[in-house]
């Protein structure tokens, strides 16, 4: 399918953006979606703070589902505000009550440090479960791009430690692979679209490589041993036609699924890394969260 038409045009527009991607900014406060509440508060992590901001929604339920949510950025950029909106409408439109995750992205840290505050987080959701008026056994992690790597890769940790389960994993155009190959890649959609559609994963995913050889299992899901990935939760993966992610994020999703996991794949043709975030009143924006919101929703 051709890319959409709307997308081609900003980018006519915008040639720097290819590259560098497409600036965001939010709405003013009155015109972001509305929730019941919208709540900072701070985990201690004895060594440091992880600030997150909970979602309530308006909604008269004995429990909360709870949806751990942790932002995109390449690892190296986005906060609780870049991903507001995002979260206010998966909060809106699904019920849950999600709780969005600043976790660290200071140059000093390794991106262990990312993952450590997502794995610490979910960890105090779960055993805050009830004070956040939820269950502990109806969580869900997620986000879009490096959030979903950072939430895949929770998920895979949690079982490799027996530490927790999880009732779901969300991943929005998903970083699987950290190999910043490009040339004689095996994703035909990096050769094909990386740097001409406002994602270049050479840069976005720099810091990644000193910490792959540490630990690989941590950044690159694909690793992952059969026996561990079919004790993966029930998966909801989109992709997107023109991003350079797509074919890691759809074969990752073929892994799962040979594995014995239930998941949803859905690509969006047309579209592009970030659709969901980008674009507003775009029909994939508004199709993005409510196709989530169903699979949140769905037993």
């Amino acid at each position: 399918m051709p890319l959409h038409h709307y997308i081609e045009q900003y980018f006519q527009q915008n040639i720097e953006a290819r590259s560098k991607g497409i600036p965001y900014e939010n709405p003013a406060l009155e015109k972001r979606p509305k929730v019941l509440n919208v709540e900072d508060r701070i985990i201690d992590a004895n060594t440091h703070q992880i600030p997150i901001r909970i979602y309530t929604p308006d909604d008269n339920v004995v429990f909360y589902p709870l949806y751990v949510f942790f932002h995109g950025g390449g690892f190296i950029q986005g906060n609780l505000e870049s991903h507001d909106v995002s979260c206010r409408l998966l909060c809106q439109l699904s019920g849950y009550k999600v709780i969005s995750v600043d976790y660290r992205l200071d140059p000093s840290h390794s991106v262990s440090a990312a993952f450590q505050d997502c794995y610490m987080a979910t960890k105090w959701v779960i055993k805050n479960a009830a004070e956040l008026g939820g269950r502990p056994e109806d969580v869900v992690v997620g986000g879009p791009s490096a959030g979903g790597n950072l939430a895949t890769v929770v998920a895979i940790q949690s079982i490799l430690k027996n530490d927790f389960q999880l009732a779901k994993q969300i991943l929005h155009y998903p970083v699987i692979d950290i190999d910043v190959s490009i040339k004689g890649s095996e994703y035909q959609s990096r050769e094909l679209y990386n740097g001409k559609y406002g994602v270049d994963i050479t840069k976005s995913h720099a810091d990644l490589l000193h910490y792959e050889g540490e630990n690989g299992s941590y950044q690159s899901p694909l690793s992952e041993d059969k026996k561990i990935l079919s004790q993966m939760p029930k998966t909801l993966i989109f992709t997107a036609e023109y991003d350079p992610l797509c074919d890691e994020g759809e074969l990752y999703a073929e892994k799962l699924k040979d594995a014995g996991v239930d998941v949803k794949l859905v690509r969006f043709d047309g579209g592009i890394h970030g659709f969901m975030q980008n674009f507003p009143g775009s029909p994939d924006y508004m199709r993005g969260y409510d196709i989530t919101s169903e699979f949140l929703i769905g037993d």
